[in-house]
């Protein structure tokens, strides 16, 4: 499957709502069977870091100014172990830019831990 297929546009934020408790909820979709070649994992990442990278932009400061953010990345099956791992070292990275990481597998939300 090619990358445009699993993550969209990498450039692109796949949904950006408002939740009914303020936050604001960034959701990056992911499609079909997640692998982990070294060109998934970074395709991944590259998105991941687009959507931190948003939520430090003038545009997106002067419409949410202080609200929490949550990037939810969601996941239509369990992907390859390696990119749960790479998944599993993210919430720190996330954190750095005031951003709350959360993973969905299935419609199910998940806590990864570090191994």
């Amino acid at each position: 499957m090619s990358i445009e297929k699993m993550f969209g546009e990498l450039d692109k934020i796949d949904i950006l709502a408002e939740t009914k408790t303020g936050e604001v909820l960034m959701v990056l979709v992911c499609n079909g069977f997640i692998d982990g070649s070294p060109e998934t994992q970074k395709a991944l990442l590259d998105k991941m870091e687009g959507y931190l990278n948003h939520t430090q932009s003038e545009e997106f400061q002067k419409e949410y100014g202080d609200r929490p953010v949550i990037l939810r990345v969601t996941l239509g099956r369990e992907p390859d172990e390696h990119i749960l791992a790479l998944l599993s070292k993210c919430p720190a990275w996330a954190e750095d830019y005031g951003v709350e990481l959360e993973i969905e597998i299935g419609g199910k939300q998940v806590r990864i831990v570090e191994s």
